[in-house]
């Protein structure tokens, strides 16, 4: 089976040969760049050609099944205004984020997607990702807590929640407004698969996760599920209280941290969507050997046993993890099968 055809399969409860690979790589494609030359973290950030080449053969070396068109969690609060320090080898941090006061939210406007350069970069490069005849580009997008939080800053944002709730709820309609426009461009360009990533949304209440964060969620995954595109949520941490609401946002899949109880998250998640996950990704992938990764890829699948679920590390994994560790979490996925 080709990556296409598996995740296609997996995701319409159809028969595989395995389950699908989705582990977020994250900056380890840089090593692929320029014929294995490699590339800057920067690079990867900023050249979405070069990105993009990168992605879809790290796809194949490391034996993902999907071309992961994603970097840093920047790119649309780098449209509304927040400064950026870039590094060589790490990803870029805020610089100075665009809101001084949460008042300063009524000077915003929600934007398009192509006014924001980096944003779109992503739609360009997952039209050049496209063309691999084997495996399907997924593309991130940023979700609204934490595109909101890189605006105002991610402390002060969580506070102002308390002290401003309308005006922090305005901020994320206007961040999930640009996040719609980029997944209508997305549909148009021809992609089948999006994850929104908001591992701020994780530092909320149970409450504060349904009133305020949950309305966002389920308009972006309705508006993936209009255009027939498959979404993915990403959240990190220990999503446990947070899951009864995230397992009805609308998205297909749902990834879930080495912090949660997988059968447990399972049993919360009643069907509603397919859990991916959960192993840790440094200490069952960063600083450990091959044979360490691929044993604990089949401890959780032995917990889980029959039940439909896919198995990978429960959050991007750092930028010089060894090959080898990567490639045993496909060792262990092809031992484990369908």
């Amino acid at each position: 089976m080709t990556s296409k055809e598996r995740l296609a399969a997996y995701v319409a409860n159809e028969k595989t040969d395995r389950r699908p690979n989705l582990t977020i790589v994250g900056s380890a494609v840089c090593r692929y760049a320029d014929e294995g030359a490699g590339m800057t973290v920067e690079t990867y950030c900023r050249d979405y050609a070069k990105m993009a080449q990168a992605a879809t053969a790290a796809a194949r070396e490391m034996k993902l099944d999907f071309i992961q068109i994603a970097s840093d969690l920047l790119r649309e609060a780098e449209g509304y205004g927040t400064t950026i320090n870039w590094f060589a080898d790490k990803l870029p941090s805020a610089k100075k984020y665009a809101l001084d006061d949460i008042s300063e939210v009524e000077d915003l406007r929600t934007l398009k997607a192509a006014e924001i350069p980096r944003l779109y970069d992503l739609v360009k490069a997952a039209g050049a990702a496209l063309s691999d005849p084997e495996i399907d580009p997924m593309v991130l997008a940023v979700g609204p807590m934490t595109v909101a939080g890189n605006i105002r800053g991610v402390q002060d944002f969580l506070v102002d929640m308390f002290d401003e709730p309308e005006l922090c709820g305005r901020l994320l309609e206007i961040v999930t407004g640009t996040t719609l426009d980029f997944i209508d461009c997305l549909a148009e360009t021809g992609v089948k698969y999006a994850y929104v990533a908001d591992p701020v949304a994780s530092l909320v209440s149970p409450a504060v996760y349904e009133e305020m964060v949950l309305p966002q969620h389920k308009r972006i995954f309705a508006k993936m599920a209009e255009h027939g595109i498959t979404g993915r949520l990403h959240m990190c941490g220990n999503t446990t209280g947070i899951l009864p609401y995230s397992s009805l946002c609308g998205a297909k899949i749902v990834d879930v941290d080495h912090m949660v109880d997988f059968p447990k998250a399972l049993d919360i998640a009643g069907g509603h969507c397919i859990l991916n996950g959960n192993i840790d990704p440094v200490a069952d992938v960063y600083t450990c050997d091959p044979a360490h990764t691929r044993q604990a890829i089949l401890n959780v699948a032995k917990a889980v046993g029959n039940r439909r679920a896919m198995f990978m590390p429960g959050c991007e994994l750092p930028t010089d993890t060894p090959t080898a560790n990567i490639l045993a979490i496909h060792e262990a996925l092809t031992e484990i099968g369908a």
